[in-house]
């Protein structure tokens, strides 16, 4: 675990500038004739639809049609667990944060990644690297605030206890997890515990905070004027900003927190040769490209070619880069359950 941790360190010192090293071949397709579905349990809205859009012209073509199964990441962490000893689970391909998906890791679902049947994992970024997924894109939670009614940037996140924002910070509430580890930066947490976001959160509870079903829903109440304020990755406020919002987005004196979303194929997928193929393509170079520019989101992979303006927009500084703090999953995934429960039953309840 602590190799884990200060290889996420060593990345943060490499994602101002990715290297670029030769693309491999990409792996045979499947025989041509009847196209063999794939399930893709992934979130719905921008990211099925980039999926839909950048990731399925790549595997059409070697005879393999992407079918979604769109929900919430709890969700679909729950259904990899539950379907476990089932001869054949209802995903192909698992679309998971880092925190849920090491999670899902530890409950042995997962198939083995490998660059012997994922070949562009050669191509990734090693700190990256897990056995059992592959990295998709990389973010990090910033501040995001409508700069019309926010016209001094916030300097930390317990600036949102001030009651002059009172109903109108705003959270997603499939990023729960992130959002109290978020919290708990202000509170002194070190990405280790979600207590100090707790702590926080319980103090901000006050201030009558809003909770949306989906990060698309926090985007619409930034365009009504109901939240002048939101924790949300920074690809997020990216794309809101280039869709006409008057929103900025500062990583607060605090800290921020970094994500990775992966991929991965659950052992007993339906088709795991054609779903491999599938975790291939997610790190295809033209596919990180074109999520960079869509979504804001940085690549995961050295060999995708980003013009210096769309890395300068979706990298970070190296000053930015030293107050972004790695999590401890291990320690984290052993509290994913309280933490839920905090989040629904004591947080949400009653705003």
């Amino acid at each position: 675990m602590l190799e884990k941790e200060l290889n996420r360190r060593k990345f943060m010192k490499q994602a101002a500038g990715l290297v670029l090293v030769p693309s491999l071949p990409m792996i045979p397709g499947l025989a041509h004739g009847q196209a063999t579905d794939v399930v893709v349990g992934t979130w719905g809205g921008d990211y099925q639809n980039l999926l839909q859009k950048f990731i399925a012209p790549i595997v059409e073509p070697m005879g393999i049609k992407p079918v979604y199964d769109t929900g919430n990441a709890t969700a679909r962490n729950t259904k990899l667990k539950a379907e476990r000893n089932s001869r054949r689970g209802s995903m192909d391909v698992a679309m998971l944060g880092d925190l849920d998906m090491y999670d899902a890791s530890t409950a042995g679902v997962l198939e083995p990644v490998t660059a012997g049947n994922v070949p562009n994992l050669a191509n990734t970024i090693e700190t990256f690297r897990t056995p059992y997924s592959i990295p998709h894109i990389f973010s990090a939670m910033v501040l995001v605030y409508n700069k019309d009614k926010v016209p001094t940037p916030p300097k930390s996140f317990k600036d949102t206890l001030d009651p002059k924002y009172k109903g109108r910070v705003g959270f997603s509430d499939i990023l729960y997890n992130f959002n109290t580890l978020f919290a708990g930066l202000a509170e002194g947490g070190k990405g280790d515990s979600f207590e100090p976001g707790y702590s926080f959160l319980r103090k901000l509870k006050g201030n009558q905070p809003k909770v949306f079903p989906s990060n698309e829903a926090v985007a619409a109440a930034f365009k009504s004027e109901e939240i002048w304020i939101a924790c949300m990755w920074k690809a997020r406020a990216l794309q809101w900003r280039d869709a006409g919002l008057p929103l900025e987005f500062v990583i607060p004196e605090e800290g921020a927190i970094p994500v990775t979303f992966e991929g991965a194929v659950p052992k007993n997928s339906r088709n795991k040769a054609a779903a491999l193929k599938y975790l291939n393509a997610l790190l295809e170079p033209e596919g990180q490209l074109r999520f960079a520019e869509t979504m804001g989101y940085a690549p995961t992979v050295k060999n995708a070619t980003l013009p210096p303006d769309l890395q300068k927009r979706v990298g970070f500084t190296p000053e930015e880069l030293a107050r972004i703090h790695p999590y401890n999953l291990e320690a984290l995934a052993a509290q994913r359950a309280a933490s839920l429960d905090f989040w629904n039953k004591e947080f949400k309840a009653g705003l």
